[in-house]
């Protein structure tokens, strides 16, 4: 453990960007290639845990420039080749005097972060990686979470199940620690302790807290938690602080999934949380389509209203036309998105093959299938609002006037196996696991049609490197999708279908 500069290595440009940064003296490469200035590298000290590499002295910051908002900005080359650098941690004083606790937060990192190198990871956990050093100091109940998670995955790696049992227990402890912050509201209030449920939903996933409850609910039971915790601030509060924002729209996309799983329209989909947490901050590519996300949870809250047959059939056509509208008005936008952010995702050249797919990083490989299952949710629900029809024949992939939701589980498909190496550690395998089971969940309308794509998945899934954890919380994924029923009415008028 040692004092250097920065809180997050990257110059201070490509940081407020929430972009990957190369490191590079006296301007980062990527600063150069957009053509604006550099912001250089902060010289605040913090302690930082090494992995095995040494850092090199921060260059004196740079005069910082104002960004050019995302929506007029050409885009940067995603592929572009990052340097590593150190994961930032910080202890709290607590465990700073214990050799073991800095052991199992080692152990944790290690897991989490694909062999530890923070280069390797996606946007969403750099920014975790980031903020925990900060705000972990700051609460208990944030401390013996990431205690417990610390020891369970020192546990594992050495195959002591005594350690094992007393990460549990930790992590019990930490449950009543919670409560007790939670009825404080000025610990309730604090950013230490929006990154509580995301600590424990991923011990959840790793570990399962209990034996008598699948992980999938109790994944859900954090994220619902933790939707309480953000919503309860109000939006406008996420524009005063970074540590704050960051937060914010670091949790969203897995806000959004506990919704899509509940089936339930989410207060996210309004404007003022579309605009608020912002404030005068340009979004980034993945804030815009998660924009575009918080509309799919209504469009399967309708669609379950619809299959619950508690409606007239004239409520029905209806409330399906009002699917269509809103889906289609999806459409539109996720057209714009691909338009603007081409160069986020990647586009295989053969679109329904049986190729395994890779990706230049695994920070392009989460946003582009987080595109593809958002498209996947969009496009299905508006087949099944047009009762377009499935059956074991219809083994088509496209449609004449937008794309066909079988195009994007098949690319979902190919992905799993890029995603599940063990190279990614656990990252990998959680970025994948919802659209993994939105794509069972679609192909299972259809074994059919689908039957080999299933089987890519199927190989994926018995990797022997695949997390036996990991391979538990899909299987509680899958478990509880109410399948809906086949369209069988006649299409509504006026609405193309495939021939």
């Amino acid at each position: 453990m040692v004092g250097v500069p920065g809180r997050s290595k990257g110059c201070v440009t490509c940081r407020k960007r929430k972009k990957g940064c190369d490191l590079a003296q006296p301007a980062c490469g990527q600063c150069n290639e957009r053509g604006i200035v550099c912001g250089g590298y902060d010289s605040d000290r913090i302690f930082i845990y090494q992995a095995n590499e040494r850092h090199k002295k921060a260059a004196p910051p740079a005069r910082e420039t104002r960004l050019t908002p995302i929506k007029t900005a050409a885009n940067a080359n995603m592929g572009a080749a990052r340097q590593p650098r150190p994961i930032s941690i910080v202890l709290p004083e607590t465990l700073r005097r214990s050799a073991y606790s800095e052991k199992t937060l080692e152990a944790f990192i290690s897991m989490y972060i694909p062999r530890g190198e923070y280069r390797a990871s996606n946007a969403d956990s750099q920014g975790f990686v980031d903020v925990l050093p900060i705000l972990v100091i700051r609460d208990k109940a944030l401390q013996m979470a990431v205690l417990a998670i610390g020891t369970a995955a020192l546990g594992r790696t050495t195959e002591d199940p005594n350690l094992n049992r007393q990460g549990r227990t930790l992590y019990g402890q930490a449950l009543t620690e919670t409560a007790v912050a939670l009825r404080d509201p000025t610990r309730a209030n604090s950013e230490a302790m929006l990154l509580v449920p995301r600590t424990m939903a991923l011990f959840e996933i790793l570990f399962g807290a209990d034996k008598n409850v699948d992980q999938a609910t109790g994944w859900l039971s954090h994220a619902i938690g933790e939707m309480a915790l953000i919503t309860s601030r109000g939006p406008e509060s996420f524009s005063k602080d970074d540590a704050a924002h960051s937060l914010f729209v670091n949790a969203r996309f897995r806000l959004l999934i506990s919704a899509v799983r509940t089936r339930k329209a989410t207060i996210l989909d309004t404007p003022e949380w579309k605009t608020l947490p912002w404030g005068m901050m340009p979004k980034t590519p993945n804030d815009t389509l998660c924009d575009i996300f918080c509309g799919a949870p209504e469009l399967m809250e309708a669609m379950e209203l619809i299959v619950s047959g508690a409606l007239s059939p004239k409520r029905q056509e209806r409330l399906r036309t009002a699917i269509i509208t809103k889906a289609w008005g999806l459409h539109l936008q996720l057209q714009d998105w691909i338009t603007t952010n081409k160069d986020e995702v990647v586009a295989p050249e053969i679109l329904d093959g049986m190729i395994p797919l890779t990706f230049p990083n695994l920070e392009i490989a989460c946003q582009t299938v987080r595109y593809w299952v958002i498209a996947l949710l969009i496009y299905s629900n508006l087949d099944f609002a047009a009762n377009v029809p499935e059956t074991a024949t219809s083994w088509t992939t496209t449609h004449p006037n937008r794309p066909h939701p079988r195009m994007y589980a098949r690319l979902l498909a190919r992905s799993a196996s890029y995603l599940f190496q063990e190279r990614h550690g656990i990252m990998g395998a959680t970025a994948m696991s919802f659209p993994l089971g939105m794509t069972l969940f679609y192909m299972s309308r259809n074994r059919a049609a689908d039957g080999p794509y299933l089987g890519m998945i199927m190989k994926a899934w018995n990797d022997p490197n695949l997390p036996s954890a990991i391979r538990d919380f899909l299987a509680s994924l899958k478990q509880g999708q109410k399948m809906p029923p086949l369209p069988s009415k006649d299409p509504i008028q006026g609405f193309p279908v495939d021939t």
